[in-house]
């Protein structure tokens, strides 16, 4: 009987974890790396915020400019949740953070 409880706890265990990191969890659905900001939209909506992740670079003539490489959007699920920082880069989401609690 021992040999048969096993399994059940770890199915229990497993199900108990929480979801991974580079995960993001919106109306039952979960988005991860890869996946585009088409679905990112559909499943949660528009983010709180968006802002441009700039780097520098230099040009041709060898002046420093400053290129926009990917941007950050935030979602904020409210107190009880924390905030995610969903980086896309060309369509695609490339980066999932958990960010301090929501308010």
């Amino acid at each position: 009987m021992e040999c048969k409880m096993k399994p059940v706890l770890w199915l229990l265990l497993v199900a108990a974890l929480p979801v991974q990191a580079g995960t993001l969890r919106c109306k039952n659905a979960l988005l991860t790396e890869g996946d585009t900001t088409a679905e990112l939209l559909v499943r949660c909506g528009q983010p709180m915020l968006k802002e441009d992740l700039t780097r520098f670079e230099e040009n041709g003539f060898g002046a420093r400019v400053t290129v926009k490489y990917a941007e950050r959007w935030t979602y904020n699920f409210g107190k009880r949740e924390f905030m995610q920082f969903v980086t896309v880069e060309n369509g695609v989401i490339t980066d999932i953070a958990d960010g301090p609690r929501g308010g």
